[in-house]
């Protein structure tokens, strides 16, 4: 192999590894609720019961293990709607099913499919 088709091949694995970097740092900036959505959406994230696509928090901190703080514990009761509220707004779509169990609101999934 010559010198300049190793130099070569080596500043191409350099930009690869490069954008790779740059490729989990965008993924790891985008906003958690989009990162859910989508997980939701793609059907990596819930299941399918007869009322909806039904999340866990337990399935929620296994998706999102790459979040090291308390704030994995505290998102999905954040955007949980109130009781008697039946409208999602862009931070409360959730509606809470049971202990550690929340029903995304259809109406999101509808829109961030769009």
């Amino acid at each position: 192999m010559s010198k300049y088709k190793q130099q070569f091949d080596d500043q191409k694995l350099y930009e690869i590894s490069a954008e790779k970097q740059n490729n989990k740092k965008t993924q790891e900036n985008r906003l958690l609720k989009d990162r859910f959505l989508e997980a939701v959406v793609k059907g990596e994230l819930g299941r399918v019961e007869n009322s909806g696509t039904v999340v866990t928090l337990k399935e929620f901190k296994e998706h999102f293990s790459d979040i090291k703080t308390d704030y994995i514990n505290s998102f999905l009761p954040a955007a949980t709607l109130q009781p008697g509220q039946s409208s999602a707004s862009h931070t409360r779509y959730l509606f809470r099913v049971r202990k550690g169990a929340y029903l995304v609101h259809p109406d999101v999934l509808l829109a961030y499919q769009k």
